[in-house]
């Protein structure tokens, strides 16, 4: 899924436009964030934010 997401960011221009990433806890997000780390972009791990909603509702 991260080199998926990392080829639309190459289509579109905005590999070096990446602010942050905002997901919910799910162990997937996780291991998408530390690949898209690893990929030739803006993206950093400690970039990532959790949905406050989902945090407030566990």
């Amino acid at each position: 899924l991260a080199r998926i997401f990392q080829k639309i960011l190459e289509d579109f221009g905005l590999t070096q436009k990446i602010l942050a990433f905002n997901g919910d806890n799910a162990t997937s997000n996780d291991t998408q964030t530390t690949k898209l780390d690893q990929l030739p972009n803006s993206f950093t791990k400690e970039n990532c934010a959790r949905c406050l909603n989902h945090m407030l509702q566990l």
